[in-house]
Order: C-alpha cells, then structure tokens, then sequence
C-alpha cells in the first residue's frame, strides 16, 4: 500500500500538470478543486500508511534508471538553450560545469543496484505540507491568474498550471526518495520549475531575475552533485539516511558541508538571498509556493536530514552562528521595507536561517523546534503572501502606507492577513512557540542565542507596523462585497489550518516530531513528556498553557459579536493645531507660510539606519566568510 501511494504522490501531479496543460481554461477551476482534494486524500493515506522503506529493483529499476538518466541530460540541455538564446553567459558556464560533472560521474561512479523511498514522520510532515499547501495555492491561483494577465496583456495560464503542479510532483518526489542520484533530479527540477515560474511575466526585470535565481541554484547544485561523488567513490554511500550513520563522521564532513551550501542557496541564505527577493516578480501564488510550501522548504529538509552528521560538532556550532546571523540580519533588512512582498521574502529568509540554526545546534530540543518551525512556518508565511497579493487586486498597490483604512475596504480580507501576522508574533500560536524553543535549545551557545533574541525582536516591530496599518481606519472606502469561492475558500483553510495546528501543537509534536528526532539522532527518550500533562512538549520547558489562551480568544470574539451593534461611536473631527479647518478637504492644514498642505501620517522605516545596499554588504561578507570557516575547518580536520 505503501508503494502505491508514493507512486500516487509523483504521478497525479504530473497528470494534473498535463490535463491543465491539454484542457482550456474553462476548466481550470474544477482542475484546481480535484487537485486539491486529490493532494489532501493522498497525503493523509500516506500518513495512514505509516512509516517504511520502499525498495525498487530489478526490471524496474533499470526502466526508472532510465528515465531519471534521460531527464537529467534534458534538464542539462533545456539549461543549455535557455542559458544561450538569453545571452547569460554567468548560467551558460555554471550549467556547462554541471555537464561535465554529470558525465564524469556516469562514466566513473559505480552504478547502484536499486533505488529506495524512505518514509519517516518528517517525510510525512512535508508531503501534508506540498499536498494540502501546494494544491490550496493552486486553487487559490485559478481566481488569481485572469485578473493578474489582464492587467499584464499575457496569455500564459497553461505554462504557469503545467510548472506549478510539475514543480509539487518534483517537491513529492525529493522528500520522498532516499537514494541520492534521484533526489539531485529531483532538486534540479525544482530548480527549472521556479526559473520558468519567475520568468513568466517574460519582460526584461523578470527574465533577468530567473536567471539569477537558476545561477545561485546552480551553484548549488554543483556542490550537491560534486558531493555525491565523494560520498559514492570515498565511502560508498548512496543514500541519504547513510550519510549520518557513518561510523566517523568526520571523516564525511567536506561532502556534508557541499549538501548543506546546496540546501543554503536552495533556501536563499545568505549570500544567496538574492534570487528569492528577484522571485517578487513573479505571480503571488508563484511567491507562496517557493516560499513556503516547496523550492526554499527543500533546502531544510535536507539540512534536517544531514543533522546526524554534525549534531555536536565544531561543524554543527558554524552551522548555527550561520543561521542565526541570516535571521537577525534579514530581520533588520525587512523592517526597513515598505514593499509587502519584500518584507515577507526577508521575513521567509529570516525565519529559514532560524530553522537552520536550530538543526546546526543539534540538540533534540532544537532538532524538534526545527521541524515543528517548518510546519507552521509554511501555513503562516503561505497565507500571508496570498492575502498580500489579494490586497494588490483590491487596492490596486501592495505599498504597506497604502493598505491604510484596509479593514473598511476588505474586512474579511483584513481579518485572515491579520490572523497571519499574528500567528507569527503571539502565543499561543506556533510559530511564536517554537522560537522559545530555539531560544531555550540555544542557550548554552551565546552568539546564537543573542541573534535569535534580536532577531525576533525585529520581527515583532515590522509586523506590529504592518497590522497597526492595516487596522487604522482613516479613510472612508467601501467594503468589497464580491467574495469568489475559489480565492477566499483557500485564505479561509489556510486560517483555520493555523488556529488546528497550533491547538493541536502537542499532538502533532507526539505523532510526528518526537519519533522523528529519536531516529534522526539514534537516541531513546529524547526527553520524556510531562506526566499527567497531556503531551505537553518537555520537561526541559515545563508545561504550556494554550488552551487556556485560545478559551480567552473564543471568549473575546462572542463578546464582541453580541455586542458589537450596542454601541454607536461618536464622530470625531480632526484636530490641526487649532486651526479651525472650514475647506472641504477636512484632512487640509495651514502651514507656516500660510498655504494649505494635505496631512499624512505614515510608519517610519528606519532606512538610514537600516539602509538595504549597506547591510546587504555586509551580510555578503560575514555570511562568506562563515561558509569558507566552515570548509576550511573541515579540510584542516
């Protein structure tokens, strides 16, 4: 049942990819609903399935072999004309070096007898988060697209299905498989899905961002690949689950430290986050999908994996001050920024070097708050970015000055953006949960510890500015009563999927986490949980009451519905330093010389402080400078 079910997960993406690509338009929307219901059916029955290795051999694995030859020489070429007809001479070098590793492994590296699936609970947490999160952005995107090409004079909707649902069936089959030379075919679609998904405007500013994101990717893809090889030829090492039961893993760490630079610029750290602010061009559900359900999720997962092979090395410690110094850094970058889609792209970077950290300190404590982060983390950040592309549509802008008044113009719309912002800011939410629990694993560890708590710091005033603008009510607008199913249908799931998990935070942390890290790091009893406490995470950080907290919420929600109708608010004038205001235009003042000036008010960003060129600089060359420490300790070593 097991393997019929991963055969599920890879091949209906790839059918759905196909029907939308073949059908019109017309017939998109029920497209979307079927996959979404098809992606939710199918990752719940591999929950159900339980967790197991899949092994495929003989006949079978030489017609898969095949193929995976077959698409990784397309995927070369494809790269190769793409690179060529564009003129991008930087791509055109970096794919041409990719050849040429690609053909001295085939003619140098022992082939492998068969090819395995390895499914364990973070397998499983991933798969619900690509499949329920990947479909509900595709349903989301068929209520999205028309409106977004009409204004753009494009026609492209059947490439921009197709890419989407290849790109979930890519995602499926990475987290999924076990052997390394399928898992780098599948990374590297991942990689030509977002290169096509970026370039889909195919104007100037878009094609030249797609290449830059296919150039980072490809650097990455060139250490994955030159990994590989040292791992197969040095220690005849073919999986990924292998890599961390070496019997010396420092003798494994130089090709661990060239998957875990793979998994920096496939999740845009430092110095790679460049290609992800380039994605902001893109389509929003474009945004939604890289940065919270697929491409940048990739880059942890493997890192989380790689966990055995430095928890509790001088490795493991660089790989923590390098996460926590992306968090704090891109924390400061963001609260400079008025653009909304740049503050969540620095807010997704941010909270990825957070994960990263967690996984480099290597403790249970961290390695679960790691995973537990990248499930709410992907709900959170998903609804955010798709509401930020609503508000775009609606207002026509998505400047965060402009969203003033938001909540009379949109309330619905307000309230899912603000129930996003919150749940990355406030207990008893997830997110806000699991980054005390980073804080506290980190504790024996100064630096990190000290970046983590500025970091988080940072992100409580950028997004308390964003929702105190959002909730203001300064201008008159008449509320949007045109609501379609398959647009608020999703913001709507995606809402209520942030208050169930965060209820069920223990539970999940039970079923999935807790068996996960006990393998990962081949240890008993991580740390027991609190008896008599239902499930509460450890005894390490005692019990937590949240269910005390969503009782308050509750509470507060019906007093307001029974009374919200019992009170009249009285108007109120607007005050310009006494002068007594007779135009028109209430919102006029007289100024010093005389003449009238029309008031403003807005949120001050810091820019001189946090100027973007300037700490982007220097976030260039700390985060180099960590990486080359970190290779350099290894080769010494």
């Amino acid at each position: 049942m097991l393997k019929t079910t991963i055969m599920l997960l890879i091949t209906a993406p790839i059918l759905f990819s196909f029907l939308f690509l073949a059908l019109g338009k017309s017939l998109y929307k029920f497209l979307a609903w079927a996959f979404f219901i098809v992606g939710v059916v199918s990752s719940i029955m591999l929950v159900l399935d339980g967790t197991g290795k899949v092994e495929v051999a003989g006949s079978s694995f030489a017609l898969f072999e095949n193929i995976v030859l077959i698409l990784e020489v397309l995927v070369i070429l494809f790269v190769f004309y793409v690179s060529a007809k564009h003129k991008s001479w930087p791509t055109l070098a970096l794919i041409a070096i990719q050849a040429v590793i690609a053909a001295y492994s085939y003619m140098n590296v022992a082939k492998v007898e068969s090819a395995s699936f390895n499914i364990d609970q973070f397998s499983q947490v991933m798969i619900l988060i690509v499949n329920i999160i990947g479909t509900a952005i595709i349903l989301f995107a068929t209520g999205y697209m028309d409106h977004y090409e009409k204004h753009r004079h494009l026609d492209r909707q059947k490439t921009f299905f197709f890419s989407m649902s290849f790109f979930l069936a890519a995602m499926n089959g990475l987290v999924m498989v076990d052997t390394l030379g399928w898992l780098y075919l599948f990374w590297e679609i991942t990689t030509l899905c977002s290169f096509v998904l970026i370039a889909y405007n195919q104007d100037e500013e878009s094609i030249t961002n797609a290449f830059r994101a296919l150039a980072l990717n490809l650097i990455g893809g060139i250490t994955f690949s030159l990994a590989i090889i040292m791992l197969s030829v040095k220690f005849d090492i073919s999986n990924l689950s292998a890599i961390g039961t070496s019997s010396t893993t420092a003798a494994v760490a130089l090709p661990v430290v060239l998957l875990c630079i793979a998994g920096f610029a496939k999740s845009a750290q430092m110095p790679f986050q460049s290609w992800l602010l380039g994605a902001m061009v893109a389509p929003t559900p474009v945004s939604a999908l890289l940065h919270s359900s697929t491409m940048v999720n990739a880059g942890v997962f493997l890192i989380i994996k790689l966990v055995p092979a430095f928890a509790n090395t001088p490795l493991g410690i660089a790989i923590a001050v390098y996460g926590s110094f992306t968090f704090v850094m891109c924390s400061a970058l963001a609260l400079s920024q008025r653009n909304a889609k740049r503050v969540l792209a620095y807010s997704t970077i941010a909270n990825l070097g957070l994960i990263i950290a967690s996984a480099g300190i290597g403790s249970p404590l961290a390695v679960a708050a790691a995973i537990m982060l990248i499930i709410f983390h992907a709900i959170s950040k998903c609804l955010l970015f798709l509401c930020t592309g609503e508000i775009e549509h609606t207002i026509g802008s998505r400047d965060i000055e402009d969203m003033s008044g938001l909540i009379k113009k949109a309330p619905l719309l307000t309230m899912l953006i603000s129930l996003g912002m919150i749940s990355m800011l406030l207990p008893p939410f997830g997110v806000l949960l699991t980054k005390w629990v980073s804080m506290e694993a980190a504790s024996s560890n100064p630096i990190v510890s000290i970046f983590l708590i500025l970091g988080s710091a940072l992100t409580t005033v950028y997004y308390v500015k964003w929702l105190g603008t959002i909730l203001s009510s300064s201008m008159d607008k008449n509320a949007v009563h045109h609501l379609k199913p398959e647009t608020y249908f999703p913001l709507s799931f995606l809402g209520l999927c942030i208050v169930v998990t965060s209820i069920l935070v223990f539970p999940i942390y039970d079923y999935f986490i807790k068996p996960q890290v006990t393998t990962l790091l081949n240890i008993v009893n991580i740390v027991p949980t609190v008896s008599g406490q239902g499930g509460q995470f450890t005894s390490e950080i005692g019990a937590f009451a949240y269910a005390v907290i969503f009782i308050v919420f509750a509470l507060a929600i019906l007093i307001y519905l029974a009374t919200k109708n019992m009170f009249t608010p009285r108007p109120a004038g607007y005050y310009m330093c006494g002068e007594n205001n007779l135009e028109k235009d209430k919102l006029m003042f007289r100024n010093g010389i005389g003449s009238y000036d029309k008031s403003s008010v807005s949120n001050i960003y810091l820019q001189d402080i946090f100027e973007e060129n300037k700490l982007t600089t220097l976030g260039y060359v700390i985060s180099i400078l960590l990486i080359v420490v970190a290779l350099v300790e290894v080769v010494v070593l």
